[in-house]
Parts: structure tokens; sequence; C-alpha cells
């Protein structure tokens, strides 16, 4: 009788695995179309190429400073629209400063949301970080972020301000400002 309960966990567990299509995420461009829509699809950071760009992360120059945290979420179970698969995500949050008085402060945000977060990256078929976005919700703008790892403990942040940029708060009316509450070319150092 041990046996067969055994037997059968077994082939149970072998069942559940074989059911989960694990693609390395930086490999994902040459598996496409990828079904999204059945949860079984896994996109997984193989290769942590995340892994650099974890943690807190500060920036300053005379009064200005601001502080990005990062953190790599494992398995995130995305069911957006019609999707539903799991992936390994970057996602994080900022806090902008000018004379100590804080202009901008995303750390509320609910990191485990699909959608309404302010900072979130995504490899992009090259194997590098360079599809991000930032939400700067003072200047209600969606701003499109790349960093680059300048050594591992700088990173380059270049951000972009697209022409067709416009984050739509639905809770106020649409106002359209011009620029960005925070500097759009920074060097941060880990900290």
């Amino acid at each position: 009788m041990n046996k067969i309960v055994l037997i059968l966990i077994l082939v149970f567990t072998l069942s559940c695995k074989a059911q989960t299509n694990i693609i390395d995420i930086t490999d994902r461009c040459n598996h496409l179309p990828l079904d999204r829509k059945n949860g079984s699809l896994y996109l997984k950071d193989v290769n942590n190429i995340y892994a650099p760009y974890v943690g807190t992360w500060k920036w300053s120059s005379r009064n200005k400073e601001m502080t990005l945290v990062l953190i790599k979420q494992t398995k995130f179970h995305y069911t957006q629209h019609s999707h539903n698969y799991y992936k390994d995500r970057l996602v994080g949050y900022y806090i902008y400063k000018e004379n100590g008085v804080v202009i901008a402060d995303t750390s509320g945000d609910n990191l485990q949301n699909d959608v309404g977060i302010a900072v979130s990256f995504d490899i992009s078929c090259d194997s590098t970080i360079d599809t991000g976005f930032f939400v700067d919700r003072n200047k209600e703008k969606r701003i499109t972020v790349s960093l680059e790892m300048l050594s591992p403990t700088q990173m380059k942040f270049i951000g972009k301000i697209p022409q067709h940029s416009s984050y739509v708060n639905p809770k106020k009316p649409r106002t359209l400002y011009l620029g960005s509450t925070f500097p759009l070319n920074m060097v941060f150092t880990k900290q």
C-alpha cells in the first residue's frame, strides 16, 4: 500500500512539473509567439540578469537627491486582460527630494499589482535592461528609462519622455505638463 501511495505522489509531482513551460526570459524572442493565456508559461530569469540591479541606489547633486529601490520578483503571476502567465520581473519605487523636501515618493505603491506601479523594467531580447518605465505622477507622464551598469556599484539612468507620454490619472482632470519632476540623466551609486 505504501508503494502505491509513493508511486501516485511521484506521478502527480512529475505531471505537475511537466505542465510548466519554463523559458529563459532572455530567450523569449526565439519562442514567439508565446502563449500567455493558459497559465503554463514561466518567463524565468535563469541567468540572474536582474541580480546586479537589485538594491537601494542613490543619486545626489547640490540640493537634489533621488533614492531608487529595485526588487526582483520571482514568478510573478500576470493576470492582466487576457494574459495568464508567470514572469520574473524587476520593479521598485523612487523618492525624489529637493532641499530635503520630498517632491515625489512612490514607496507606497503596491508592488504586487500588474499595473499602476511607478517603476518597472524588462529584459530585451539582447539581454539588456532597456525597456523600463517610470511614472512621473507629478507631471502625469510615463518616462521610458534605460539602465546601464557602469560597475558593480554604479548604474547609469537615462530617461526619455516619449512624444505621447501622458499618463492619465482617472481621479483628476488631465493637465499637460512640461518636463519631468526629476532629472533624466543620473548616475546612481549602490548603497
